[in-house]
């Protein structure tokens, strides 16, 4: 039986978006199963690094800003995670309106938990040389550089 190919678009800026949106799904799967044992999803992971990892106090609008999300996705996530007694959310007595996150002794032990389970995204990034990690690396941040500036031009 032949082989069948498919182009995505016919404009090859929308076709390599749709390939790189396939790898980043795969990506992501991959990851969301390694994390399924300990029942959380890959963002929730990064929102705990978030917590974990920040010097100073944490509020969901300083997580939306660094991981890139919108508030309400962040809200949600948040929202699941001190339902299942892995962050905390305290309102600040100064400013009552600001909600200050937490990572509690829980949290960091899925965390830490959850940062060992990598080994099959490593294996796929393994795949690249250095200098083709560090070659992803600039284009990873130039994409991100540019979409941020088309994002405050739709706001």
């Amino acid at each position: 039986m032949p082989q069948t190919t498919v182009t995505s678009y016919s404009d090859p800026i929308l076709d390599r978006w749709a390939r790189f949106m396939r790898t980043r799904n795969l990506l992501y799967n991959i990851f969301r199963r390694d994390l399924a044992e300990l029942g959380i999803k890959p963002e929730q992971l990064g929102i705990l690094n978030i917590v974990n990892m920040a010097e100073g106090p944490v509020t969901p609008s300083f997580i939306s800003r660094i991981y890139r999300r919108e508030p309400h996705t962040v809200s949600v996530n948040l929202k699941r995670l001190e339902a299942r007694g892995l962050i905390k959310l305290v309102k600040d007595m100064q400013r009552r309106n600001m909600i200050r996150v937490t990572i509690t002794k829980a949290g960091e032990d899925v965390w830490e938990r959850g940062i060992k389970k990598t080994d099959n995204v490593g294996l796929i990034f393994a795949e690249l040389s250095p200098a083709e990690s560090d070659q992803l690396d600039t284009i990873i941040n130039k994409l991100a550089e540019a979409s941020l500036r088309v994002a405050k031009r739709h706001k």
